[in-house]
């Protein structure tokens, strides 16, 4: 709780911080100037220069004193924030039109800082008579949103080919994790997304945490799992929890977590928390309570549960959530380790925060250590946020040999 808490009182300084400095920017466009003079000024000659520097003036030569910025520039740098933070929120959601502000504010920053290195290099762009820098990151931010949002939103297919000298048979594994199901995933597109799971022909299908949260309902619980039954394969479709499937807020969603189980048996979908399930004497899976439960059982000791002969000859495959318990997995000789929640660290440049600060031990894709495969997807969806860069929304299809 109290990590969330940090994260509130950081988002809530980041958009002041990031509102403030946006609009101190909106009122050095050219177009305000032309406002300004057609009402303020009335055409009347102006004492001193024009309200923004538009161009880099040449070396050696003076810049006119701006006049005071008056009401009228603030006004209209405001009433414009709002209508396009309006418009985000009825086309996306508040959340999604927070997450665009900041975006504009750090591009914004950079494009300023490109300017300021052409006037330390005495490149002279006066002639340009525009707010240069506002124009490219104003048209910067809609590329690299409209990016962020194909990636995002549209589901692509991610495969991996694992090899392994045990002696079993080719598995077909298809992996999915944080649906979120009802805040960025709608019972329409997860019943497309399965349709799309059922096309790889899979032998099994793991969904690895986060298939519901704190605003999924039981209406889109009820509809998506009933679309989870139509999935026909080998060894079915199998579930462990996530940190959000529980619940964080108390928000009353219509059902509990025990219902939540429920409805996932009812429609064949196997629920394990630090259980461990036999293959036909080929497969291990071994599904782990999520690292938000303080008395999960250590990996070591739910291998120890394992006969030692099924443990060496039988591949194991470990579905855990959260990506934080490398060294132990590994430590415990597991063949396959396979995990969500980092959402693929969601934006660039700050998608590996998470391994910085240590809250993961890996953020994206395929890394072994020692005899142990780890993968971590991106999620086939996110928490509220439909845009991506540096990632995608994915279904990974996994071929062990």
């Amino acid at each position: 709780m109290t990590m969330w808490i940090i994260i509130l009182i950081v988002a809530i300084l980041g958009i002041i911080a990031a509102s403030w400095y946006i609009i101190n920017r909106i009122t050095k466009f050219r177009f305000i100037d032309y406002i300004e003079d057609k009402t303020i000024y009335k055409n009347k000659p102006r004492t001193t220069g024009k309200g923004a520097d538009f161009g880099l003036p040449p070396k050696g030569v003076k810049v006119k004193e701006k006049p005071k910025k008056s009401w009228l520039r603030r006004l209209i740098a405001i009433l414009l924030l709002i209508i396009v933070l309006a418009l985000l929120v009825i086309c996306f959601s508040f959340v999604e039109a927070v997450v665009v502000l900041l975006h504009a504010a750090v591009i914004w920053l950079i494009c300023e800082l490109i300017v300021s290195i052409f006037r330390a290099f005495n490149i002279d762009l006066a002639h340009l008579k525009v707010y240069l820098a506002g124009i490219c990151a104003v048209a910067f931010t809609i590329i690299y949103m409209i990016v962020a949002y194909i990636l995002g939103s549209n589901v692509y297919i991610t495969n991996y080919e694992i090899d392994t000298n045990k002696n079993v048979e080719p598995l077909r594994i298809v992996q999915i994790a944080d649906s979120h199901l009802g805040v960025s995933m709608t019972k329409d597109t997860f019943r497309a997304e399965v349709e799309k799971i059922k096309a790889q022909n899979p032998d099994i299908v793991l969904i690895t945490g986060d298939y519901v949260d704190d605003d999924s309902y039981l209406d889109q619980l009820e509809a998506c799992t009933k679309a989870l039954s139509t999935i026909n394969c080998k060894y079915g479709v199998y579930y462990s929890f996530g940190n959000h499937d529980k619940g964080l807020t108390g928000n009353n969603r219509g059902y509990d977590t025990e219902k939540l189980v429920e409805i996932l048996k009812s429609n064949n979908v196997k629920v394990l928390e630090d259980e461990i399930v036999n293959l036909d004497n080929e497969y291990l899976l071994i599904g782990r309570a999520d690292a938000s439960k303080r008395d999960r059982q250590p990996i070591s000791q739910l291998v120890s549960t394992i006969d030692p002969n099924t443990f060496n000859s039988e591949y194991s495959i470990v579905m855990d959530h959260q990506p934080n318990d490398y060294d132990n997995e590994a430590a415990a000789n597991v063949d396959l380790v396979l995990s969500g929640h980092t959402h693929g660290g969601q934006f660039l440049p700050i998608n590996n925060i998470g391994v910085i600060i240590g809250a993961n031990d890996y953020t994206y894709g395929h890394k072994k250590i020692d005899n142990t495969d780890f993968i971590v997807t991106s999620g086939i969806s996110s928490w509220a946020i439909r845009f991506k860069t540096g990632t995608k929304s994915e279904i990974v299809v996994i071929d062990v040999k």
